[in-house]
């Protein structure tokens, strides 16, 4: 770990200019894949994520030779997108999902996860100069292959489908639109285990006498060391503070 008032050489030979960064390199330092942001949450994940990376590593020139030989084997072709996703590879990620996302039949098993991994890339490219446009293309798949797996509880629509809130609250200035994908989600995760995530972020779409209500009754229902729990009443706080104070 390096910290950049400790090690500005290094910081300099990787281009670091953004923290967190994880760079991955062979044994005489020469860079491998990097990623920027947090590619994990938990030791869980990142004991995951770090297996997931060397095994990409490992495969990435196998599989863009077996792609190159048959560029309509559309397994391989979705091993390679996901490959070069987890290598950090985002403009390659998404010019072959570009390519791969029409040749999958909407009745093939593989058609959502398609999706799902295709917004995901496109995530993967987003910056402040194309934020509007790469939002409304995340946006569009999302809310194409998205109501089938909230209405069915899927876990796969818990994450696209907080985001896709926030897409169309930030970018399309939705409001209403980011509430009601958010509430649509209540029913069908009632019983999930992420269940207060979701009711959070339902509140944070409502007008400010609805969120103080749904974030109390989060308070009042959960375990006052839950994160969620402990954002609610902050949020509670900052909204009443706001209340009293206009200016704040």
């Amino acid at each position: 770990m390096i910290y950049d008032h400790k090690d500005k050489e290094t910081l300099k030979k990787y281009a670091v200019r953004a923290f967190p960064t994880f760079v991955v390199t062979d044994a005489e330092g020469t860079e491998l894949m990097r990623q920027v942001g947090a590619p994990f949450g938990t030791a869980e994940e990142a004991r995951e994520w770090f297996p997931k990376v060397a095994t990409a590593l490992t495969s990435v020139d196998g599989l863009e030779a077996k792609h190159k030989e048959d560029a309509e084997d559309l397994d391989i072709a979705i091993e390679l997108a996901d490959t070069y996703t987890t290598l950090g590879k985002g403009e390659k990620a998404v010019e072959l999902y570009k390519a791969i996302a029409p040749k999958v039949p909407k009745d093939d098993e593989r058609y959502t996860d398609v999706q799902l991994a295709y917004a995901d890339a496109l995530m993967g490219t987003i910056s402040r100069d194309n934020q509007a446009e790469v939002g409304k293309q995340v946006g569009a798949i999302y809310d194409e292959v998205l109501p089938p797996l909230i209405k069915e509880g899927d876990d796969r629509a818990i994450d696209p489908g907080i985001l896709n809130a926030r897409i169309k609250m930030i970018v399309g200035q939705d409001k209403e639109g980011a509430r009601e994908l958010a509430v649509s989600m209540l029913k069908p995760f009632a019983e999930h285990e992420r269940i207060l995530e979701i009711r959070y972020h339902a509140a944070g779409f409502a007008d400010d006498e609805t969120a103080k209500t749904e974030l109390a009754a989060i308070v009042e229902e959960g375990d006052a060391e839950n994160d969620w729990v402990k954002r609610a009443k902050q949020q509670i706080d900052r909204l009443n503070k706001s209340e009293a104070d206009p200016k704040e």
